[in-house]
């Protein structure tokens, strides 16, 4: 046994208790119990009690581990306990579980030996020794408590002699910078220059700029960080928010420099003195400036040493194209920390940009309501039209074309050629520039458009695609970026920049290399009036070769693209379309009318129901082109051929009304008898849509005039719906069935009663049609009128003796949904006719009830006229006057007042209509019931009163209504919260204070005993915490499990709070039942604020749970890194372990915290208990 105990780590004094107890005769003197406990369980199969070793098993379990666990626990609370007490009723159980354990595990005799041990009397000689050892205790502990404190006295002492030497040293060296300092490391003549500039910059930074949050950013990093980049595009606001924060941090004492070569850093640095270093377009413009890296990077390490001296700070701007390129990267020291303007967390928000447009275009700003986010460049555009009052504000900021267009012009004057290019190609692939295409093997079609941008851009058609990726990486954040590794501009409308700009500029590579989408929308052979502004006009000399482009996609199978093309909708174009394909070979011609679109039908739920055409054919039928039509059938086209959503060329015609191709289609033998996906057939068509004319020619062809689509849908209904009279008139002369209905039991009747189509409805009654036909959920066509409010429509209905008091599957009269949907006048005929204006729903609720509901004063006036029950409740209880209250119906509540109606029923949660006039603050509801003498003091089931309401949803007012009317405000509900308690828990500060000057009892507690305080601590409410100490609140009062006011601040991180209560003197070691103190919850919960407080308190960093777990333990568990190295700093045990043996390393490991470990690891030697560990797992 020995050598497995060494084996598995056991200690040496575990070996010395094993040869002890193998050598000598048995003795429970000299037993181990923890160890003897830890050897059962490892060295035999024993099943573990329900609720583990670690906690007192219930006393309905009795098995051997649990006895084990049993005996344990009570051992370690007896020899634990710090002042050897114990209460006697706590003594007693213990003993009676303590002998029955014994004797499940030793037998009759051991529990023999145990009740004559309960009766033993205690000799002279033993009280003797216990005495003497108890009174050794307390000397003991009284030295130790002498020795701490002569320790801290000492440490004091010498904490106070060391300061006294640093404050000396401190005041010489200040001297001798001062001294230094006065002396001016800036020639004079540069200094004037400076301090002009910087004062320009604060009159135009105080008279025009907009503080936003990246400005805010930017003026917290520079502050908390040596060096800060400021990066984004163009006209994004860099140097505003520069110059801002250098004006913010002149004012801060800090010597502002602006820089305008690298070497000025190091000439005017003065090391005693806080400077400022200004750096605006760090290394260029568009690209990064070799020669300005040349001049930076030797002066790098000076940089960096002045900055390590913590007196001088850098603040630069630097377009994000020049950040993002590689060889910036050797100038590190500009990417320590970096504000990107255009970042989710710096980009200026809807409400900033409200505001610089209202600075910039005053009256004018709501002309750019609905584009004002469109742009990067929204501060430079408003500066412009600031700055050229003439410009027509709506128009600039829909085309601030000339910003870009000046950007793409100064690429070609600088010669950057490349980047150009890899503008050009974003627009040569519509905005889809897939990454590969640069880097992967590709067609020879895909290959020639891209040398042949190349060449329209004034490189090499041979230019590497990988220097073009590099390119387009480098634009990333400015013109380009990149999703799910394809390049496209940042936003829409820059592409469309962009592809304006190409369209001037490399116009005929574009007409022959772009992608089709571009092809189709992005050109227009003539100019028209309302045509985007920055569509590219074909000239003349170039349309031939479009018309050409165009072919040669629909011959490649792109038929939607070539029929989508703008320039479709025009009969100019496509009658100067069709003269060209005339001019074609006859068999290319027959080609391209019988070639279908070369796309896949895709088996997604949206592309299902698409409703694309793949022909030219169904294409020509629906723009109603009959000269392209005509081409089309003369040239072979099938009349048959349906598209992806089954609709053929003839159905297209009837849809659309195209009364002459529908003719000429059925001449040619089309089949008009076919359906679509959806079941809908050509007749159905042309019943939707009212085209008479078609219908006719239909139906002399015998077309089916009751074929129902797939919902059941008739033609008739489909004309009923859309309110064709004469088409319905059509469709019944051919004999229709008119009371056909869907599939949710929906009638032409009642289709018609739904729209109000008053003629069609007539038509069909006097066709005997049925007018009380219900649908599937029971609803009547009278109710459909009712709930639409056809007024004409339902006294066409009453005077046909329609049944008005059926009911849906709700039981819903068409009364009460005429109330509920607020129609007075139908109301008014219905209640003329006698309706059931009692008739409640399903739920219990009445006509009267709805009506109050929805504020409806005129409708509940003819409701109580008529007689309705007033008084009549739902199946909740919840009454017409609680309805009223609790949507603040003034009117109507005066109303029922005057009625008599019982103002203090209440509902089934025992909720009156004044605590809901109370909870929803309705303060002149509140008062009308007050002066009928309601009770305000009556409380819910909850035991919660008016007041409380009040106070919980923060309604000053109302609260200040009821205790003037003498409101109990001390009245708790049952969980033994009070009124003030919830204004304290919600945080409002004006109802506590009105409590408060009443004398509100500030000591009261709930059932949890939560106080107060503990609840103000535990929300973070800071305000409501000074008024509760002010008037004496208890700080130290905790819970029901000892949980204190400063442990809830602590647990949830409320620092202000804590702030609070430690200057209060409050108790910071006082620990909860579980022995938690608040230094531990802080641990748990990673608030590195906290502990810094506690620990600067004194707050006891090494105190354990019942557990034995330390705070060190807790952050090694959660991971929580910066809490782990303040523990660390002030010496605490890393190696101390938990009743279970594990260590905070193991914590960490069992966690899969890295760092965490790491720390540990590097802290000298972690002691690790192996026989902890594999228990543990």
């Amino acid at each position: 046994m020995i050598a497995y105990i060494n084996w598995r780590g056991g200690n040496k004094s575990s070996g010395n208790v094993i040869e002890n107890w193998c050598r000598d005769e048995p003795d429970s003197k000299t037993f181990d119990l923890t160890l003897m406990t830890t050897l059962l369980r490892n060295l035999t199969s024993m099943t573990p009690p329900f609720c583990g070793f670690e906690h007192l098993p219930p006393a309905t379990e009795t098995t051997t581990a649990a006895d084990l666990a049993r005996l344990k626990h009570y051992r370690n609370n007896l020899s634990h306990l710090d002042d050897s007490k114990i209460d006697i009723s706590y003594f007693n159980i213990a003993w009676n579980d303590i002998t029955s354990a014994i004797e499940r595990l030793g037998g009759e005799q051991m529990k023999q030996e145990c009740d004559r041990m309960k009766t033993k009397p205690l000799d002279q000689t033993n009280k003797e020794i216990l005495m003497v050892i108890k009174n050794s205790c307390n000397e003991i502990r009284e030295l130790k408590e002498s020795i701490e404190s002569l320790k801290l006295l000492h440490i004091e002492i010498k904490k106070s002699h060391a300061l006294l030497q640093e404050n000396h040293a401190a005041v010489t060296k200040a001297m001798e910078e001062h001294y230094i300092s006065q002396k001016d490391t800036v020639p004079w003549n540069i200094r004037v220059r400076i301090n002009d500039t910087i004062t320009a910059w604060k009159e135009t930074d105080d008279k025009t700029f907009i503080n936003t949050r990246a400005a805010q950013c930017v003026l917290k990093c520079i502050q908390e960080n040596d060096c800060v980049t400021i990066t984004g595009s163009s006209g994004v606001g860099k140097m505003s928010t520069l110059r801002h924060t250098v004006i913010q941090l002149a004012a801060e004492d800090y010597d502002v420099i602006l820089v305008t070569e690298p070497g000025d850093i190091v000439r005017f640095n003065n090391p005693y003195k806080k400077t400022l270093f200004c750096i605006d377009d760090l290394c260029g413009n568009f690209s990064v400036d070799q020669s300005d890296i040349k001049r930076w990077e030797p002066i790098i390490k000076n940089i960096k040493q002045i900055l390590n001296e913590k007196q001088t700070k850098i603040l630069a701007a630097c377009r994000l194209q020049v950040y993002q390129d590689e060889k910036f990267d050797a100038l590190s020291v500009f990417k320590s920390c970096v504000c990107n303007m255009l970042s989710e967390n710096m980009c200026l928000s809807k409400i900033e940009k409200q505001s610089i447009a209202e600075f910039y275009l005053q009256t004018k700003a709501s002309a750019i309501g609905d584009i004002d986010d469109s742009y990067d460049c929204f501060p430079l555009l408003c500066k412009l039209c600031y700055d050229n009052p003439e410009l027509n504000v709506t128009e600039f900021f829909q085309n601030p074309y000339s910003v870009y267009e000046a950007e793409i012009d100064n690429l070609l004057k600088k010669g950057y050629f490349t980047k150009y290019c890899a503008l050009a190609l974003c627009v040569m692939f519509n905005n889809k520039l897939n990454a590969k295409l640069l880097t992967e093997d590709i067609d020879e079609i895909t290959k020639t458009i891209i040398e042949n941008t190349c060449e329209s851009c004034k490189l090499d058609r041979g230019t590497s695609r990988l220097v073009l990726k590099n390119e387009l990486d480098l634009l990333t954040h400015t013109f380009i970026k990149k999703e799910h590794n394809v390049y496209k501009t940042i936003h829409d409308k820059i592409f469309d920049f962009l592809a304006f700009y190409f369209g001037q500029t490399i116009f005929q590579c574009l007409i022959k290399n772009a992608d089709n989408g571009l092809i189709k929308t992005r050109f227009l052979l003539e100019k028209r009036d309302d045509m985007d502004q920055l569509i590219t006009v074909i000239p003349q000399e170039y349309q031939q070769i479009y018309i050409q482009r165009i072919t040669e996609d629909w011959s490649k199978g792109n038929v939607q693209d070539v029929f989508n093309n703008i320039n479709m909708r025009t009969p100019q174009f496509r009658q100067k379309y069709l003269r060209h394909l005339n001019t074609l070979n006859i068999s290319y011609q027959k080609k391209l009318a019988n070639i279908c679109d070369k796309r896949k039908l895709c088996k997604n739920f949206s592309t299902r129901f698409d409703d694309t055409y793949d022909t030219a054919l169904l294409h020509c039928c629906d723009m109603g082109d009959i000269s392209l039509i005509k081409w089309c059938c003369n040239h072979g086209a099938d009349v048959n051929r349906c598209s992806y959503k089954g609709q053929s060329p003839v159905m297209i015609g009837c849809a659309h009304g195209h009364t002459e191709i529908v003719k000429m289609l059925l001449d040619r033998r089309a089949d008009f008898h076919k359906c679509d996906s959806l079941g809908e057939s050509s007749v159905m068509k042309a019943c939707e849509h009212g085209h008479t004319e078609i219908l006719k020619m239909l139906l002399d062809k015998e077309g089916d005039c009751n074929k129902c689509d797939n919902l059941n849908r008739s033609p008739v209904m489909k004309a009923c719906s859309h309110g064709h009279e004469g088409i319905v008139k059509m469709m019944l002369d051919k004999g229709a069935d008119f009371d056909k209905c869907d599939s949710l039991g929906v009638s032409p009747v009642m289709t018609a009663c739904e729209h109000g189509h008053t003629g069609i409805l007539k038509m069909l009654l006097d066709r005997g049609a049925d007018r009380n036909k219900c649908d599937n959920l029971d609803r009547s066509p009278v109710m459909k009128a009712c709930i639409h409010g056809r007024i004409e429509i339902v006294k066409m209905m009453l005077d046909r003796r329609a049944d008005f008091n059926k009911c849906d599957s709700l039981r819903r009269s068409p009364l009460f949904m005429s109330c509920k949907h607020g129609h007075t006048h139908i109301v008014r005929m219905l209640l003329d006719r006698e309706a059931d204006y009692n008739k409640c729903n399903s739920l219990g609720q009445s006509p009267v009830m709805e009506a109050y509901k929805d504020g409806q004063t005129e409708i509940l006036k003819m409701l109580l006229d008529r007689g309705a029950d007033y008084n009549k409740c739902d199946d909740w209880d919840q009454s017409p006057v609680m309805k009223a209250c609790k949507h603040g119906h003034t009117e109507i509540l005066t109303m029922l007042l005057d009625r008599g109606v019982d103002y203090n029923k209440c509902d089934s949660l025992g909720e009156s209509p004044v605590m809901k006039a109370c909870e929803h603050g309705h303060i002149e509801i509140l008062a009308m019931l007050l002066e009928q003498g309601v009770d305000y003091n009556k409380c819910n089931n909850l035991g919660g009163s008016p007041v409380m309401k009040a106070c919980e949803h923060g309604h000053i007012e109302t609260v200040k209504m009821l205790l003037d009317r003498g409101a109990d405000y001390n009245k708790c509900d049952s969980l033994g919260e009070s009124p003030v308690m919830k204004a304290c828990e919600h945080g409002h500060t004006e109802i506590l204070k009105m409590l408060l000057d009443r004398d509100v009892d500030c000591s009261i507690c709930d059932s949890l005993g939560k106080s107060l305080v503990y609840t103000a601590c535990k929300h973070g409410h800071t305000e409501i915490l000074k008024m509760l100490l002010d008037k004496g609140a208890d700080y130290d009062k905790c819970d029901k499990w000892d949980r204190s006011p400063v442990m809830k601040a602590c647990r949830h991180g409320h620092s202000e709070i804590l702030d609070i209560l430690l200057d209060r003197g409050a108790d910071y070691n006082k620990c909860d039942c579980c022995d938690r103190s608040p230094l531990l919850l802080a641990c748990i919960h990673g608030h590195t604020d906290i502990l810094k407080m506690l620990l600067d308190r004194g707050a006891d960093y090494n105190k354990y749970d019942n557990l034995s777990e330390p705070p060190i333990m807790k952050a090694c568990e959660h991971g929580h890194i910066e809490i782990l190295a303040m523990l660390l700093e002030q010496g605490v045990d890393y190696n101390k372990c938990n009743n279970l043996g594990g260590s905070p390393v193991m914590k960490a490991c069992e966690h899969g915290h890295i760092e965490t470990v790491k720390m540990l690891l590097d802290r000298e030697q972690i002691i690790i208990n192996v026989i902890a560990w594999e228990s543990h797992l």
